[in-house]
């Protein structure tokens, strides 16, 4: 991975600017937790059951990973731009014309505003160098507290309000949502959240990738205000009664972003492993050791987000008996085929978004899942109305 010379220098001196918004942040310690870090913790950990089975031997530093990932919320050495970018700043974002390295942003607007506005994609691609380079060079206890470090932003990055100039609502009227929505609402339920699905996979442009992921949370902001809005018009208080509203409305969203969290996570990890030689600990074997044949291709459905039907396409390298099926978010089957045995090459499924009593499914987020001789693989789609 080739990082920006004027970023990789950026971070490596730690400028801490005495910008306004950066003084709010020292003020404000839940700013810093994205997530809270029970969040954090779900995600770091649940991330390393998302990684190819040749990278099983992560799960030797489970307890690690999972609670070092809130340390960059208690370092005096990461300054709190880290977490967050105002990604509404940037117009040219939500035109698709705004670059994505660090220098030509710079370029577009100047060093200071790109600070203030916070750098969270860049500190991933930091930190993503930092994972490759100490793997590669065998200095795997550093390497560890990298990987935990890398999995925090990659969590701040899908938390909402890290992407807004209105982070706490103090734009609009809602102070304090911050807290209320990342920590107060989500972490009681946690342990009833369910899982994704899916596998980590190789990124060509990390960057490229991030920005995409932002683009797709960034909608949420608008939500939680929504949400916020019309449960404290019931319960100014923010006791029982707002949190039970505030959950029914972005249980789904909330979930999604969670999930996409964790996904995301497995595939810069495997991204950053792959970069460094896929070099393994002293005594944990070599590639050969853990490598398992591909059974397939699943491609990203076509077109997405899509209404009312949508292509899903996939090539399997050799004859096997195939299954396809719809979940939504919350994990619950919609819609399942059972293909029958088919042959190697490619082949295409289309579905037209009905359940299972050919009843249309609502707008929102759902998964298909392909499975061939015991393998399988997850693509998410966008239902729209």
């Amino acid at each position: 991975m080739v990082i920006d010379r004027d970023l990789r220098s950026f971070f490596g001196t730690m400028i801490i600017r005495s910008s306004l918004k950066f003084g709010l942040l020292l003020l404000m310690p839940f700013f810093l937790n994205g997530w809270g870090w029970g969040s954090h913790r779900y995600i770091n950990e649940h991330a390393l059951d998302y990684l190819p089975p040749e990278m099983a031997f992560f799960q030797s530093q489970r307890d690690f990973i999972r609670e070092h990932s809130v340390d960059p919320d208690q370092s005096d050495n990461r300054p709190g731009y880290w977490h967050y970018i105002d990604i509404d700043y940037y117009p040219e974002f939500f035109q698709g014309t705004l670059p994505t390295a660090f220098a030509d942003v710079v370029a577009l607007y100047d060093y200071n505003t790109v600070i203030d506005q916070g750098t969270v994609p860049w500190a991933i691609m930091i930190e993503m160098d930092s994972v490759s380079t100490l793997m590669a060079a065998g200095e795997w206890a550093m390497a560890w507290q990298a990987v935990a470090d890398l999995g925090h932003y990659v969590a701040d990055s899908h938390q909402p309000m890290h992407l807004t100039l209105n982070y706490n609502g103090q734009l609009t009227g809602n102070y304090g949502i911050h807290s209320r929505y990342e920590t107060t609402l989500i972490n009681p339920r946690l342990d009833a959240l369910p899982l994704p699905t899916g596998m980590g996979s190789y990124w060509e442009s990390p960057l490229d990738s991030v920005f995409g992921y932002i683009g797709e949370i960034y909608p949420y902001v608008d939500m939680v205000i929504e949400a916020d809005d019309a449960a404290s018009a019931v319960d100014p208080n923010y006791n029982n009664t707002y949190y039970t509203m505030m959950w029914e409305a972005l249980d789904e969203i909330t979930t999604d972003a969670i999930h996409s969290a964790i996904l995301d996570l497995a595939n810069i990890w495997y991204t950053a492993w792959i970069d460094a030689g896929s070099p393994y600990p002293p005594g944990m074997g070599t590639a050969e050791d853990h490598a398992i044949p591909m059974e397939f291709t699943l491609q990203q459905n076509y077109p997405n987000p899509f209404n009312p039907v949508t292509t899903i396409s996939y090539h399997l390298r050799q004859a096997g008996r195939v299954r396809l099926t719809i979940t939504d978010v919350a994990g619950d089957t919609v819609r399942q085929y059972e293909l029958g045995e088919q042959g190697a090459g490619n082949h295409a499924m289309v579905w037209d978004g009905q359940d299972h009593s050919a009843q249309p499914v609502a707008a929102g987020i759902y998964f298909a899942r392909l499975a061939v001789n015991g393998a399988s693989g997850v693509i998410k789609m966008t239902y729209v109305k």
